[in-house]
């Protein structure tokens, strides 16, 4: 949504020929999506990393995990967004305390830098770092199979097997759609702006690489839909929270 409101916002100013017309930095934080996004960013690397903690804790708890009541989803789904609108907080900081100016386009890296590094920096590790924490499920998983076998039935066991190839794949499926749209994507898009110069003319728009950044949201589509469609312990996490604003 922040995404779909900064692009309609940044081709009316196009348009308009209004890229030359300044804007205070406040001005720019006040827009919706400039707020939104500095939320929703750390809100996608954030789910993505608790994601992964929840199905570590799926497999290394498993009869526990079944018991835990919807308290757990909420604090499983609040805790992250709630973090991530606390960051989000300090994106305000140099917009109240300093007067600047900078184009009607409000690019996002210079509206506030220090903080636009600080949060590519941060959900870049996250991101990375949820894909790190699935190879260990994995093993684990394999691990487990084993200690469980001696005790299990054929057919408990084809059903066991079934169900951690089908895990299997959905962690594979994951990591790639994770690392090659979410975390590599925010490795070159920040080797780019270290790399860009910051002419005037620069300060207008975003460099190419920066571009990258919006793949990121691509990705959380595609791991919301995969887990939501392979994973029914997460879409009954995600059905409690969606039925908590219908009570």
């Amino acid at each position: 949504f922040a995404t779909v409101c900064g692009g309609v916002y940044r081709i009316l100013i196009i348009l308009l020929n209004l890229k030359d017309q300044k804007f205070h930095l406040l001005q720019c934080m006040l827009l919706p999506h400039s707020w939104l996004w500095r939320w929703s960013d750390f809100a996608t690397s954030f789910m993505l990393l608790t994601t992964t903690c929840d199905r570590i804790l799926s497999v290394i708890f498993p009869l526990k995990y079944m018991r835990w009541r919807s308290t757990y989803s909420y604090i499983a789904i609040g805790l992250p967004y709630a973090l991530s609108a606390l960051l989000s907080m300090f994106a305000w900081h140099r917009s109240v305390t300093k007067y600047a100016e900078i184009s009607m386009l409000c690019t996002n890296v210079y509206i506030s830098p220090i903080f636009y590094m600080f949060s590519k920096y941060l959900t870049a590790a996250s991101s990375v770092l949820s894909v790190i924490l699935y190879i260990p499920t994995i093993f684990i998983v394999k691990i487990q199979r084993k200690q469980m076998s001696h005790i299990l039935t054929n057919s408990q066991i084809a059903r066991q097997h079934r169900a951690q190839v089908r895990m299997t794949m959905t962690l594979a499926i994951s990591c790639f759609a994770t690392f090659f749209l979410d975390a590599l994507p925010r490795a070159m898009g920040i080797y780019g702006i270290l790399d860009e110069n910051s002419t005037e003319a620069g300060k207008q728009c975003e460099g190419v690489m920066q571009v990258l950044f919006h793949l990121t949201k691509l990705n959380s589509i595609i791991n919301l839909f995969l887990h939501y469609h392979r994973n029914p312990a997460l879409r009954e996490s995600v059905l409690n929270v969606v039925r908590m604003f219908y009570i």
